[in-house]
């Protein structure tokens, strides 16, 4: 269970959008619908190949005609809650794997401020098709069901349309109305708020000319005592914050440090006459050594994106145990929930290499990249940590080889679809790295790196150049030259037979399907013996 809300970096939108790649079933239900909100979201469901279902309440007549009229051409199930009362309140975002169930249910509704700006509160909760909470989950849908009608044809979004537009033609009347009204408020609360300004700016005058008169010059860049005796205080709690969020030194406008963080900025931003910074040198000096972002501020909604990618990576590195930061794609696995940040690192690695992108990098970006041992696209720059690593693969693919071919195992190699999570992972890396092997060489690249893997991979048995299924292959042919090293026919009779049975069916089924095979295997079974002819072209 996980409490969402929008005052953090993982709001209501980005645990939604997490939630939509999971789901191979969706439904929505929500009190308000509007167009800014579902487009937020519209990209990763039109995505699915299944449709999604709305449960859309009408009261207030605060649902956009215009969502509903995308959601019905994007072929989505639409149920429409149009009774006056009581009021259709719910909002519930549904997500379905097979037996897996993942929920949102709090008070966002499916607008751009419910998703991303207000102050909302929710509960996202995971859960199998065989517990309690989801069977009740179901019956309250279909008691939805049972208070909504189907949208069949447009004419009914057209219908409710004519009625939004009189309604909203209505209240707009009486918010002009009102507006007059308020208009009057706002002027006597103005006049009281510059009174009291102006009583305010005399105060400061008469602080300003006491000042003066002490030698002393007084302006609000001006460093105090008090600040300077607290300022340690919050420095620390900036690095807390900076330790349980990976290195990220962004606050966001609602935690209880933006404030002393926006003063920094301000500080470190104004200059005397002097061209003086009016940040202290000594706090100036230990914001640097924490990466204290002093990029501009428009930025900042970038990079709090940047930093939520970046963390994301990080998590899925330590995962796998990797000593670096990068995100492979595994393209067999359909529950893979990293593929923006797969994207996202082969972005990071063509900006850092200075290849044309929308957004240069900048040197904060290099500096947390390089807290978090990106992997660079230059081997030599991550070699340290690449041979150390590549080594232990190779250490625990060799036991795994001698654990399993002690129990007449003949699959020894680790696969990326093993019940045992770490064999699975070894897999991974096996896969990628052949990958890697042949993408190098044919680009003809850090060759010398290539080769001195190449070669241990090979040392270990493994056909590098045409993979596991050659590797098992490769197997399979020095076991039939040991079998003919000690008789001289293809199929030794009697007791003699019994060690050699697999390998006898195996020679039979590649002689019979000598010309299906592919050159490298037909070139492989004439120089073994097994077949005395020439390979087909």
């Amino acid at each position: 269970m996980k409490l969402l809300s929008n005052n953090t970096i993982e709001n209501h939108q980005f645990e939604i959008e997490q939630a939509i790649e999971f789901a191979d079933e969706i439904t929505i239900c929500t009190a308000f619908l509007k167009y800014s909100g579902l487009k937020e979201l519209l990209r990763g469901i039109n995505q699915k190949e299944f449709k999604t279902t709305f449960f859309v309440g009408t009261n207030f007549y605060q649902t956009e005609p215009s969502a509903l009229k995308q959601l019905f051409n994007d072929g989505h199930t639409i149920y429409l809650n149009r009774d006056k009362t009581p009021t259709f309140h719910p909002k519930i975002f549904f997500f379905r794997k097979q037996e897996k169930v993942k929920f949102i249910i709090g008070s966002a509704n499916l607008t751009s401020g419910g998703l991303i700006t207000n102050i909302e509160t929710s509960v996202a909760c995971e859960t199998t098709t065989d517990s309690i909470i989801y069977k009740s989950l179901i019956e309250e849908l279909l008691f939805f069901k049972t208070k909504s009608n189907k949208i069949e044809v447009l004419e009914t979004i057209a219908d409710y349309e004519n009625r939004y537009k009189i309604y909203r033609q209505k209240h707009q009347n009486a918010d002009l109305e009102f507006e007059i009204e308020e208009q009057v408020i706002i002027d006597n609360e103005k006049k009281r708020e510059e009174e009291r300004l102006r009583i305010i700016e005399e105060q400061n005058q008469k602080k300003k000319q006491l000042s003066k008169l002490k030698g002393k010059h007084y302006d609000r860049f001006a460093i105090s005592n008090e600040y300077r005796e607290s300022w340690q205080n919050y420095f620390e709690e900036f690095k807390s914050f900076k330790n349980e969020n990976n290195g990220n030194t962004i606050i966001p406008k609602i935690h209880p440090l933006y404030n002393w963080y926006k003063r920094q900025r301000e500080l470190y931003n104004h200059k005397d006459e002097n061209g003086q910074r009016a940040i202290p040198p000594e706090h100036l000096e230990q914001l640097n050594n924490e990466n204290f972002f002093w990029g501009n501020p428009n930025e900042i909604q970038w990079m709090i994106k940047w930093e939520i990618n970046l963390k994301l990576a990080i998590e899925y590195s330590k995962a796998r145990n990797q000593p670096y930061t990068w995100v492979y794609r595994e393209k067999k696995n359909p529950n893979f929930k990293y593929k923006r940040q797969s994207q996202w690192c082969n972005d990071q690695r063509m900006r850092l290499n200075g290849e044309p992108t929308k957004r240069k990098i900048t040197e904060y970006e290099i500096k947390r990249l390089d807290e978090a041992k990106f992997l660079r696209e230059s081997e030599e720059e991550n070699r340290k940590i690449n041979e150390e690593y590549i080594l232990d693969k190779l250490v625990l693919i060799e036991n795994l080889k001698k654990e399993r071919l002690s129990q007449n195992i003949r699959k020894w190699l680790p696969s990326q679809n093993d019940s045992n999570p770490q064999i699975a992972d070894l897999g991974h890396w096996l896969n990628d790295k052949l990958e890697w092997i042949k993408l190098r060489k044919k680009n003809k690249d850090e060759r010398e790196i290539v080769d001195l893997i190449e070669k241990q991979l090979q040392d270990l048995g493994i056909n590098t150049e045409h993979g596991i299924i050659a590797t098992y292959f490769d197997d399979d042919c020095k076991k039939y030259l040991e079998m003919r090293s000690k008789f001289p026919v293809d199929n030794p009779r009697g007791e003699e037979r019994k060690p050699y049975a697999e390998i006898i069916q195996w020679a039979s089924m590649n002689k019979n399907k000598f010309d299906t095979y592919p050159l490298w295997r037909q070139e492989k079974l004439i120089q073994i013996g097994l077949v005395k002819k020439s390979p087909n072209s």
